[in-house]
């Protein structure tokens, strides 16, 4: 059982080291104007379903979104996943929290009248 710790920091290092040293170097990638640049199947900036259409870009920047700085591509099904799944994770955490201390409870009740 204590070997299992042992192993899975070194391999999230290597996954890191992986993901991190893969794919162009961005040198070379900011030479080429991708950015602005259309692609032949009309995938690119141009066509992006989050970027507001009568707006400035730099005007919906912050950390409070401007009106009219939005899209309804923003929302939808995906979201409410993402939602229900964090929703999720807390709920299983706090109900392992509160099992831990009602076990805790127990042995300590136990032993206290015991005595």
């Amino acid at each position: 059982m204590t070997r299992l710790p042992r192993l899975i920091l070194p391999l999230a290092f290597g996954l890191a080291l992986l993901a991190g040293c893969s794919g162009d170097n961005p040198y070379q990638a900011a030479k080429t104007d991708a950015a602005t640049a259309d692609t032949a199947d009309g995938t690119g900036l141009a066509n992006n379903d989050f970027i507001p259409d009568a707006q400035n870009v730099s005007s919906c920047v912050g950390t409070n979104e401007g009106p009219n700085c939005g899209s309804k591509a923003k929302g939808g099904l995906h979201l409410y996943l993402v939602f229900a799944a964090l929703a999720g994770g807390v709920g299983f955490i706090g109900w392992r929290v509160s099992r831990s201390i009602r076990a805790r409870d127990a042995v300590v009740n136990d032993i206290a009248s015991r005595e």
